[in-house]
């Protein structure tokens, strides 16, 4: 069952799409979930790990086709580094292997958005 319970949930995303963000910003805010900040670029979210929207947020929503470095590539990379946070990957494309998931600890999800099954998602790796 899908509740209105997730107010304190926040989620970094990270979409070139401006119109695909905000389709997901508005559905997600309809559950109290707080998806803010928006990157459009890997880079740019890696240039502003240290800002506490980032260091705060519970999820980590990444579409995979971006400009430059791959939402998969970005995962990697954040993995590498250390990061745990439970991370999303998002796209109108064929999902990476389960072997690729499973070496990234990500879930995937496809596009379009299907909110009954991206609450759900949220609701298991948030614990929320």
């Amino acid at each position: 069952m899908i509740g209105t319970d997730q107010q304190n949930i926040k989620i970094v995303y990270v979409e070139d799409e401006p119109s695909i963000a905000q389709l997901l910003v508005s559905g997600l805010g309809l559950f109290g979930i707080k998806v803010h900040p928006i990157y459009i670029s890997a880079e740019d979210l890696l240039a502003d790990m240290e800002r506490p929207e980032f260091t705060e947020a519970d999820l980590l929503f990444f579409d995979i086709r971006l400009p430059k470095m791959t939402g998969v590539e970005l995962a990697a990379e954040l993995r590498a580094r250390g990061e745990t946070r439970p991370l999303v990957l998002v796209s109108a494309w064929p999902s990476p292997t389960m072997a690729e998931l499973g070496k990234l600890q990500a879930v995937f999800l496809p596009k379009p958005f299907d909110f009954p099954d991206v609450i759900q998602t949220i609701q298991k790796l948030t614990k929320k």
